[in-house]
């Protein structure tokens, strides 16, 4: 008898430290406080770009055969506009690209080294078996590649992003036999363009459109370019992404001549994609009363069962690659929030698709991939996020309940 309440009472002692030890050389075993995981929500805690797209990666491809194999891998400098461009226009099928980063000095480390040979693309049929697609990647470390791996690279070399969209849009319609109408635009120039863009281009990398740069008051000439290609009788359908502070009024009514224009759009970069999330235009495309092509743009998710990417505005080289999630993770919109707080458009938007409480075997549940380490996104934000993508009922003021509600505090060194 006193063996086994001196049992219990050891049980009592360690359930209250902050960690238990495993088996030897097992290491420590983080309690809920350090915590990748919570019952929504899964942490993919990259404290670069360059880890974080590694992690990406390795969450998504197993590359232990063909069909969860990727087809080609993309590898880019540290450059949000060359990356954002990258992974609007090349990561879809046929080609099945993520995206790797160089390392700050412009090479190869040995981490994406390794996990380039860990991926062992199958080679785009399309592109004559291409393996690697590096943008503005130097030429010593395209030899790498090709010596070191025995890769077959792709290289494409343009340090301007808005020529590089139109680059792509012809390399893209020589592989597809077509351009897609549909054509997502964001603000080369404005310093949020790219945070407004972030949602449209998540679609991108899930269905493979259009994508072109506009400046906040005008068009560039590779941007009309790109629009003459499908102007016909029905035009091309523009999405611009960003209200008239990002891009101006004056810039939707010139692009008008190139087809139908619309906008995406929010008071903030949190609320342009919310708006994104739900957005969906659905019609005619091209063809006549008794055969046309339909156009689909957009997730149209206003309801529970979804998925989410979720991650900091300030961190987009490690947002940028997350976008492979919705392209062949579990598909979902790109969502935005701050460090230590869930804006109110963000949690608006996800109190909207909160899912009812039914059987514990007819719920229909959300879920959310957490992009970055807890310096970008805190523990609080995601347990917060959590409680938004649960079952369970919360009241109306969720900010004020959030605030009260008892919450595990993150470790401080």
């Amino acid at each position: 008898m006193i063996r086994y309440i001196c049992t219990i009472a050891l049980g009592l002692i360690l359930t209250g430290c902050g960690k238990t030890e495993g088996a030897p050389g097992g290491g420590s075993h983080p309690l809920q406080q350090e915590a990748l995981a919570t019952a929504y929500t899964v942490r993919l805690p990259g404290s670069n770009p360059e880890e974080q797209a590694v992690l990406l990666t390795q969450t998504v491809y197993p590359a232990t055969r063909e069909d969860n194999a990727v087809g080609a891998i993309i590898l880019v400098p540290q450059d949000e506009k060359i990356a954002f461009t990258a992974m609007n226009r090349i990561t879809h099928m046929p080609v099945n690209a993520p995206l790797l980063y160089l390392s700050e000095d412009n090479t190869i480390s040995e981490q994406t080294l390794r996990e380039m040979k860990r991926l062992r693309p199958d080679g785009v049929l399309q592109d004559k078996r291409t393996d690697v697609y590096a943008v503005n990647v130097p030429k010593d470390q395209v030899q790498k590649v090709r010596e070191v791996l025995g890769y077959k690279v792709r290289t494409f070399y343009e340090e301007d992003p808005v020529k590089l969209a139109s680059v792509l849009d012809m390399w893209q319609a020589a592989m597809k036999a077509d351009h897609p109408d549909e054509v997502i635009i964001s603000a080369v120039d404005h310093p949020d363009g790219i945070k407004h863009g972030i949602g449209p281009m998540g679609w991108n990398a899930h269905m493979g459109k259009g994508f072109a740069w506009v400046y906040q008051d005008s068009i560039p000439q590779a941007t009309r370019d790109i629009l003459k290609r499908r102007y016909g009788d029905h035009g091309s359908f523009m999405y611009l992404t960003g209200g008239p502070d990002v891009i101006s009024n004056k810039v939707a009514q010139e692009l008008g001549q190139y087809g139908l224009v619309r906008r995406i759009s929010g008071p903030n970069i949190f609320a342009t994609n919310t708006v994104n999330a739900g957005y969906k235009d659905f019609g005619r495309n091209w063809g006549w009363w008794w055969d046309w092509e339909p156009r689909s743009f957009g997730w149209g998710i206003a309801q529970a069962g979804h998925n989410y990417i979720i991650g900091n505005p300030d961190d987009m080289l490690s947002m940028i690659p997350a976008a492979v999630l919705g392209h062949m993770g579990k598909h979902g919109p790109i969502l935005l929030v701050k460090p230590d707080s869930v804006p109110k458009a963000t949690a608006d938007y996800l109190k909207m698709v909160k899912p009812f409480k039914t059987g514990p075997q007819e719920t229909i549940l959300n879920f959310a991939w957490i992009i970055g380490d807890t310096a970008s996104v805190s523990v609080a934000t995601q347990q917060q996020v959590d409680r938004l993508l649960s079952p369970f009922n919360i009241p109306k003021d969720t900010t004020t309940y959030l605030s009260e509600a008892p919450i595990l505090q993150e470790k401080k060194d």
